[in-house]
């Protein structure tokens, strides 16, 4: 059986870089999902619908061709109970860095897949981080060197962002960038798809 064709629902280069670290074919759709939070909406709860609804949008984008699996999947930083999304300035980032300072900081990770046959699923992974106590120095030097500002929580741990925490705990440290790989390698096998499989369709 030939894999079907896996779709991205999402242009975030960060997404597309760690899957193709997983060293499958795919393309990328954009999806069409309004990100803002319902009232009092929990931040797993967010998550999880926002993931499931960037799947459901691309889905609906192919109900015209057959053989695919969509991937949607997105993240919600939070810290009791306030959640922090993309700074897009330095001043918003380094609010939220200052924040976090001597705290654990919690990131959750949506994955949902929606295939052409009907098959589902959909989960949510958690990745806690514990930042150091960060001087107001340390916070503008690090934003000025990463430019985090179009990652939640204002943090790019892939790169020197690393330097700002001194603990974390979770299962798998991509979910952190940005996609749950182990999560989805799973779910991928719970549909038949062989990540394995270099016979890979685009």
């Amino acid at each position: 059986m030939i894999n079907p064709r896996l779709v991205l629902g999402s242009t975030s280069p960060y997404r597309k870089q760690l899957l193709n670290n997983l060293g499958v074919t795919f393309t990328q759709m954009q999806p069409d999902t309004n990100e803002s939070a319902e009232v009092g909406e929990e931040p797993r709860a967010l998550a999880l619908r926002l993931g499931v609804s960037k799947a459901r949008s691309v889905a609906d984008q192919l109900q015209n061709e057959a053989n695919w699996i969509c991937i949607g999947s997105d993240q919600v930083c939070h810290l009791n109970g306030t959640l922090y999304g993309k700074p897009g300035t330095p001043e918003k980032a380094a609010l939220q860095l200052a924040a976090f300072s001597g705290c654990w900081v919690t990131f959750s990770t949506s994955l949902a897949l929606i295939a052409s046959d009907g098959q589902t699923f959909s989960a949510v992974e958690d990745y806690a981080c514990r930042f150091r106590r960060l001087s107001g120095d340390e916070i503008d030097t690090y934003i000025e060197l990463d430019q985090p500002l179009d990652c939640a929580g204002s943090i790019k741990v892939e790169q020197a962002g690393i330097s700002l925490l001194q603990d974390t705990r979770g299962r798998d440290i991509n979910s952190l960038y940005g996609l749950p790989l182990m999560l989805l390698s799973e779910a991928l096998q719970s549909f038949s798809y062989s990540v394995f499989d270099f016979r890979k369709n685009i």
